[in-house]
């Protein structure tokens, strides 16, 4: 019961969900990772990690980003696509700046990265940045942009967060506490730091915006009326996790050509998404239901480099469940 025969290269996984009205979903998960080479070509990696129950964080659970967003969720109405590794200096010759980009199927986003800094006090007693120093390869995470809590008040009231990077760095009560402090090193080219949201190419967490908006209200009325259900507001956008720019409605394919720049020590990475069909046949009570998946994650780690591809199928069965043999999960002819 509740079994999967998978007969692919790829990892795979199962669970249930719920949906705002407590109607139970089976949802399977396939996560593919494949190895990209210098030509833009594509091969089945050797090591294929599978679907996320739980989130992934860089450090302390919930306290640092995103590395990986969990996979077992209900299904999204999009395609994220994010992006982990670093920036790296052109010919591995150190610089103090440098500009990171990424395309996908012709969306553009450019980032500029700048070595390390701290705030100083310059000649006239102003809070500034120090001068950058040169580096060859940097982590574009967002503890290296601007953000950050300053919860050292006990007054709620005088303390400050910025709701879009609370793991940043930059944001204070007032400019005399940033003395000493690192300076963000990412930033969006000719914006004001924090104008502009988060500046990343990485997963963004639940709690941050802004998806947190879109989680749904959970005040008294839900309290005594829908607890444990999920709220009558509540969007599935909120299992979107890449930057807003960064989402693709409807959900990509395979095909999209994507290129991202100044991430490896070529300089540049070019590649097609791998297209892949994949089938998938469930089993209840002796009968055959056939449903197709979505591409729902794509992540692209250049310094392997790799990409990984997420498909997930999710199929209503609330009176059901409990004679769900198996599903069946084949990979198909690609028809485009």
């Amino acid at each position: 019961m509740w079994e999967l025969a998978n007969r692919t290269k790829y990892a795979a996984e199962r669970t249930w969900v719920q949906d705002t009205d407590g109607v139970k979903h089976w949802v399977v998960a396939v996560r593919a990772t494949f190895d990209i080479a210098a030509d833009g070509s594509y091969s089945v990696a050797a090591e294929q990690t599978p679907p996320l129950l739980l989130p992934k964080y860089r450090g302390e659970d919930g306290k640092s980003s995103l590395e990986y967003e969990a996979d077992m969720i209900a299904s999204k109405p999009g395609t994220d696509l994010y992006v982990n590794g670093h920036a790296i200096a052109a010919n591995g010759i150190p610089t103090t700046k440098t500009t990171v980009g990424l395309r996908v199927a012709g969306r553009m986003k450019v980032l500029e990265v700048i070595g390390d800094r701290k705030y100083e006090r310059d000649v006239g007693g102003q809070v500034v940045a120090s001068h950058p120093l040169p580096f060859v390869k940097l982590p574009l995470v967002y503890e290296r942009g601007f953000g950050g809590f300053d919860a050292e008040d006990p007054d709620p009231a005088r303390q400050q967060l910025f709701a879009p990077n609370p793991v940043g760095t930059g944001v204070a009560t007032s400019r005399g506490r940033l003395l000493g402090k690192p300076v963000a090193n990412i930033e969006f080219p000719g914006a004001a730091p924090g104008s502009k949201g988060a500046a990343g190419f990485g997963a963004v967490c639940s709690y941050w915006t802004p998806r947190i908006k879109y989680g749904g209200t959970y005040d008294a009325k839900w309290l005594t009326e829908r607890k444990p259900l999920l709220p009558v507001d509540f969007d599935p956008r909120f299992f979107l996790c890449a930057p807003v720019d960064q989402q693709f409605v409807p959900h990509l394919r395979g095909g999209e050509r994507i290129e991202v720049a100044g991430m490896s020590t070529s300089g540049a990475l070019a590649f097609d998404l791998p297209r892949i069909a994949l089938g998938f046949e469930t089993i209840i009570d002796g009968k055959s239901k056939h449903h197709k998946g979505e591409l729902q994650t794509v992540i692209v780690e250049p310094d392997h480099p790799r990409v990984i591809m997420v498909w997930q199928t999710m199929l209503r069965c609330h009176h059901e469940m409990d004679f769900l043999d198996r599903t069946i999960i084949r990979q198909k002819e690609y028809v485009g």
